[in-house]
């Protein structure tokens, strides 16, 4: 009896692995698919904005815009819920900050150390329109929930 329960755990722990490298590897494919139509939309000069959804702000988070040229965060400014001025981050800080190539980037790293992520993109520019990563699922907090709002081609 002992012998066909551990050939049954063995069993199922082999299909979840299959499971998840499964997902796995639709993810990848998800990921280059969008990062493909990213680079064919050749963007160095946007804006995007994004909420990140937090137990500090787990309804109605900040919008955060993000200003990027050449490829690079130049600007960055917080728009809080109700409140009709934006906050800009100091020049210091803007390394914090992603672009949407970091972004792709951030979501690569997670799928590479195989943590629970879940992403979508955007069906014409491919940039993530949301990305979630658990880091730990053992620990409570260390999740990143980023949605975008917009992405806006700015003049070179």
């Amino acid at each position: 009896m002992a012998a066909l329960a551990k050939i049954t755990r063995q069993m199922l722990l082999a299909a979840a692995a299959s499971l998840l490298a499964f997902a796995a590897t639709g993810q990848q494919s998800e990921l280059a698919a969008g990062r493909n139509a990213w680079r064919a939309a050749a963007l160095s000069n946007y804006e995007y904005g994004y909420r990140k959804f937090c137990e500090c702000h787990p309804d109605s988070p900040p919008e955060t815009v993000v200003t990027v040229r050449g490829g690079q965060v130049v600007g960055v400014r917080h728009r809080p819920v109700g409140f009709t001025n934006e906050v800009q981050a100091e020049q210091r800080n803007l390394q914090f900050y992603w672009t949407v190539d970091g972004l792709f980037e951030l979501v690569a790293a997670a799928l590479a150390r195989g943590v629970t992520v879940r992403a979508s993109y955007d069906p014409q520019l491919g940039y993530p329109t949301q990305v979630y990563i658990d880091y730990d699922a053992n620990f409570i907090g260390d999740e990143l929930d980023v949605r975008l709002t917009a992405v806006t081609p700015l003049a070179p």
